[in-house]
């Protein structure tokens, strides 16, 4: 890939530790001394253009957002008493991207910054095909938010690893999660067979994107240290060389 800066996307199904490890990493960073923006910390209406916030070295950003249309899947398009589809989420999920893209993701890559982000395309390619009433995997990679994700591929695509056995059983001691179909056992089978499908493997390769499988299944302090150790590894021989 022709970019001055390094991408990092990690996904994987729902409850498998995401969320935590990038906050370990975020403090790995500060630690370093280097300047972090956080999308979850932006409090204004719009998203933020990356010209208003061009000092940072690296940016935390995850999908959906809150922000515009991300707020719209957050708190509308996510109902359950009253079920929007999956070709609305599909063209809802592609449009926040291709805004998020266009106002921040590709103007600092292009500045030579660091962005690591939680979820991305990985997400939609996996998640939004086996959703009730929902579109063709072919229609969904051809929604322009989502060709323009999969044209400007991540560097490294960080997949975590955890059963859906374990993932249900975490999802369940969690009071604040958002359970719904992401929490239900079944669908979360289906979403660790297809995070491991050859398919999507090949989809990201194609486009020169690196695949590192993360095991989640330890401790919390082993998986924060093997994760710092992933990305340091990676940016050392990609990035800072």
């Amino acid at each position: 890939m022709n970019r001055k800066g390094y991408f990092i996307i990690i996904d994987g199904i729902a409850g498998s530790g995401k969320s935590t490890i990038i906050k370990a990493v975020q403090k790995n960073f500060i630690n370093s001394n280097k300047k972090i923006f956080k999308l979850s910390d932006w409090t204004h209406a719009e998203p933020p253009k990356f010209e208003d916030i061009s000092d940072f070295d690296v940016y935390f950003t995850y999908e959906p957002t809150r922000h515009w249309i991300g707020a719209a899947i957050r708190y509308e398009l996510s109902r359950e008493d009253d079920l929007y589809g999956g070709e609305e989420l599909a063209h809802a999920f592609s449009l926040d991207r291709q805004i998020m893209y266009k106002r921040l993701i590709l103007p600092a890559l292009n500045a030579g910054k660091i962005i690591i982000q939680d979820r991305g395309i990985s997400t939609s390619l996996v998640y939004q095909p086996i959703m009730p009433q929902s579109i063709s995997i072919e229609t969904i990679r051809n929604l322009p938010g989502n060709k323009l994700a999969i044209k400007h591929a991540p560097d490294t695509l960080i997949l975590t690893k955890l059963s859906a056995e374990n993932a249900f059983q975490r999802i369940q001691n969690r009071q604040d999660e958002l359970k719904g179909v992401f929490g239900q056992l079944n669908f979360l089978k289906k979403l660790e067979k297809r995070f491991s499908e050859k398919w999507l493997i090949e989809t990201f390769e194609k486009q020169g994107t690196e695949i590192v499988h993360l095991d989640t299944s330890s401790e919390l302090s082993k998986t924060i240290n093997e994760t710092n150790k992933i990305i340091n590894k990676i940016l050392t021989k990609n990035f800072y060389a």
